[in-house]
């Protein structure tokens, strides 16, 4: 009774998210579900699409525009202001908006900000802040940094999870893995080696890993074996 707060929980589609508001500071909170999808309408005009799993607090008064990624995957859509900068906080770093659209991707290991349109700094783990311009991709592991530039159409498939969708280019088998894990309740495991360091190239439906799994027993010949929630695949 003593703390100023409310609590809501919404449920929009194929998903849910929470909104959690504080009145010091004006806060809002926001989150996705394994497998779904959100798109938020700040009050600035900017837009926010929620992946898989993830996390985001904002605060958007007159003197801040502020996003906290806590955890997984969001793309930004900003409208500029330079007298009000629009901050992402995630990973121990700072991304400010140059007038762009870009997204942004914080795992336990793995730091991502893909650029599409525009620039955006990016601040902190590095000796130096860092500007990324259209079709930049900056990818973090600890204080390691590697900045790339992508073609369009890699870019398009870095980000066809706005679509439901995942784009695999000669990715090993592993990778696929944790990435359609990311979406799912059913797992993959990929039991040995040989299975692992299979090359999966295409486009596949993110929340139907079922089919990704019949395709892979046609295709390379697996073993398919399911325990509990787990699908576990060996060569």
């Amino acid at each position: 009774a003593k703390i100023a707060a409310s609590l809501a929980i919404l449920v929009l589609g194929s998903g849910t998210y929470l909104y959690f508001q504080t009145t010091a500071p004006a806060e809002h909170r926001y989150a996705t579900e394994v497998g779904a999808r959100e798109t938020l309408a700040l009050s600035d005009g900017s837009k926010v699409e929620l992946n898989t799993d993830t996390a985001i607090r904002a605060a958007m008064t007159g003197n801040q525009r502020t996003i906290w990624l806590d955890k997984g995957e969001a793309y930004f859509q900003v409208v500029h202001d330079p007298a009000h900068p629009f901050v992402v906080h995630a990973g121990g770093r700072t991304i400010t908006d140059l007038g762009t659209k870009f997204s942004v991707r914080h795992d336990s290991d793995r730091f991502e900000v893909v650029v599409e349109d525009g620039r955006v700094r990016v601040a902190g783990a590095t000796t130096q802040p860092l500007v990324q311009s259209r079709g930049d991709v900056l990818l973090a592991r600890g204080k390691s940094v590697l900045v790339k530039h992508e073609t369009d159409e890699q870019l398009a498939n870095d980000l066809s999870w706005r679509q439901g969708v995942l784009v695999f280019t000669q990715t090993a088998l592993f990778e696929v893995a944790e990435e359609f894990n990311r979406y799912n309740q059913q797992k993959l495991v990929v039991a040995d080696a040989a299975a692992a360091k299979i090359r999966i190239g295409g486009s596949f439906e993110a929340g139907n890993v079922q089919a990704f799994v019949r395709l892979l027993e046609t295709g390379f010949g697996v073993r398919v074996t399911r325990k509990g929630a787990d699908i576990i695949i060996s060569s």
